[in-house]
């Protein structure tokens, strides 16, 4: 059985692009994070499938606050992601989201 043919790197790029326009469009702040000034980034390690449905999640790294790590996985647990260049494999990826009061 032939390997799986590697995205094109244009198409990487393209892919990574809609994947941030996404979470950015999605994300929330949860409004008792705000009211206590509570600011960090979440680091969050995810598996999708070749139609962008996430599959798992996990905090890989935490913000400090709870109610932040727990918002950014809930952002990601059964979402429907843009679909990864190629059909690929299920697929792992790490991303970072920002909480930052000025959002």
């Amino acid at each position: 059985m032939p390997a799986a043919a590697s995205p094109d790197p244009a198409a990487a790029a393209a892919w990574r692009r809609a994947l941030a326009a996404w979470l950015a469009r999605h994300k929330t702040y949860p409004e008792t994070a705000r009211r206590d000034g509570a600011e960090g980034t979440v680091e969050l390690r995810f598996t999708l499938d070749r139609s962008g449905r996430v599959l798992a999640v996990a905090v890989s790294h935490g913000s400090g606050f709870a109610v932040l790590d727990e918002a950014a996985a809930a952002l990601l647990r059964a979402a429907l992601l843009p679909a990864p260049p190629n059909g690929a494999e299920p697929i792992t990826v790490t991303v970072r989201i920002q909480y930052v009061l000025t959002d």
